[in-house]
């Protein structure tokens, strides 16, 4: 990979990284208590879905970059890899996986789902959604505090161990970056 192609792909992973880590603070603020008035509730859980879309997003994003769709990753994925340490396979990966073909999954799922308890947009530990709601309930968007699980569609998305991977990447790319290192 040419110098500056390598560059460009570690200044957008460690931007993809910053999003990712501004959303997680979003997160926390929600969670925390410090992100606006009682009164502002209901806009308040809006925030907490924003930030938490922002940073699905950019976990599939920075997935993509390092190849986690690609079979026998391509020469680029490889250094740029290389570059952040990256060995075998990514939490980051089922990010990637949920955001392809959103819509036909969510398709699919309304259809499996037609019937039950439809649990959105809603902060809340998963165990209490089935105390509540019933085993028949269904997560289109639901965040457990718990266990730090997002459920969408279904599908539980570990987001301790994204964030972990992701801010050990960014330390990394802060180091080689601070010290000048390009290849």
């Amino acid at each position: 990979m040419e110098v500056g192609s390598l560059q460009m792909q570690v200044r957008e992973v460690m931007r993809q990284c910053e999003f990712a880590i501004e959303a997680v603070q979003g997160m926390n603020g929600y969670l925390s208590g410090s992100a606006g008035s009682a009164a502002a509730g209901g806009a308040r859980l809006t925030s907490f879905w924003s930030h938490t879309q922002n940073f699905v997003l950019a976990a599939g994003l920075l997935a993509d970059l390092f190849g986690a769709q690609v079979r026998g990753w391509c020469k680029d994925s490889k250094e740029l890899r290389h570059y952040f340490g990256v060995s075998g396979d990514l939490h980051l990966k089922a990010y990637v996986d949920f955001y392809r073909d959103y819509r036909s999954q969510l398709e699919n799922w309304s259809v499996e789902a037609a019937g039950g308890m439809v649990v959105d947009a809603t902060v809340m530990p998963y165990e209490k959604v089935l105390a509540n709601y019933g085993e028949a309930a269904r997560c289109l968007r639901l965040f457990d505090p718990v266990t730090f699980k997002l459920y969408y569609l279904d599908t539980e998305l570990d987001l301790q161990k994204a964030v972990d991977e992701l801010v050990d990447f960014y330390k990394v790319g802060l180091e080689k970056l601070n010290s000048g290192f390009v290849r």
